[in-house]
Formats: structure tokens, sequence, C-alpha cells
């Protein structure tokens, strides 16, 4: 076989993993892990507002992936430092258009964060969409994954 053969299995069989992960929730059950995952995701949202340290050091796991808007990987302790260090900052807050995708002990969230941030001194009004990633950890939801990609780029002279 291939390599690109053996991929593509790979990656099929994990695609109908999770979906079989996914559909083999009931109903309630899918409705009870999505209000705790967003109950978890709210108590971020006002810990970040606040600065919060504690807060955002319980929900961030230790090793969480995170890609900002100008495509920079950080790692939990530089996340943690830019709120620390009042280096990012929210000036308003404003996310909606949650989705859900539940795969077990793991949901993939998206959404719109229309918030105005300051980020070491520059103040970014541009909408944002965002993909998160939690997942149940010693029986708490912790964020593993976060993505964000501007929605309106400016343009560019």
């Amino acid at each position: 076989m291939t390599p690109g053969r053996l991929l593509l299995l790979i990656a099929l069989s994990t695609w109908a993993t999770a979906q079989n992960a996914q559909s083999s929730l009931h109903p309630p059950e899918q409705t009870r892990i999505e209000q705790e995952v967003l109950k978890t995701e709210k108590e971020r949202d006002e810990a970040m507002q606040k600065a919060d340290m504690a807060v955002l050091n319980r929900l961030y796991a230790d090793h969480v992936v995170i890609v900002n808007t100008r495509g920079q990987h950080l790692t939990k302790a530089q996340r943690l430092a830019d709120f620390q260090s009042g280096d990012l900052k929210f000036l308003s807050f404003d996310q909606r258009d949650y989705a859900f995708h539940v795969y077990g002990d793991t949901v993939i969230l998206t959404g719109r964060a229309n918030s105005v941030v300051e980020f070491h001194g520059k103040i970014n009004r541009i909408p944002r969409q965002f993909t998160l990633t939690y997942m149940r950890l010693n029986e708490n939801w912790r964020l593993v994954a976060q993505g964000e990609t501007l929605i309106d780029q400016p343009q560019i002279k």
C-alpha cells in the first residue's frame, strides 16, 4: 500500500470514528454536553475580560494550541502572560453564533467574535471567526485548541 493510500485510509477511519461518536449520542446527552461546554466558555469569557489568571489557568489545558489572527502559535504561558501584563485587553465583548460539534468527550465550538480588543497597544475592531476545541479531562472541560480568523480583512494599500 502506498503512503498516500495509507494516509487516506487513516483519515477516513478517523472521520468514521468521529461520525459514529457524534451520532451515537442521544439528544438529551448532546444537549447536556453543549450546556456544560457553553457554561465553561462563558466562564472563560468572563475571566478573559477580567484577566482572572486563576480561572484562565484552570480552563486552558497545559498544552493548549493557540493560533491567533496573525497566524502566531502561542503556548498557555504566552497567552496567560498577555492577560497578566495587560498586553491583551477586551474593550468590549461580544461573541455569538455558536455551533457545537460533539464527539464524545471532545467538542468543537465555532462562533463569531465582534469584540473590540487591544493587543500590545493596537486596537482591533475587525470581527473574527473562531474555532475552539474543548476536551473533558479529569471530568472537567478544558480548552485544548483555539484558532481565530479575521472575517473582514482590511484593504492592503
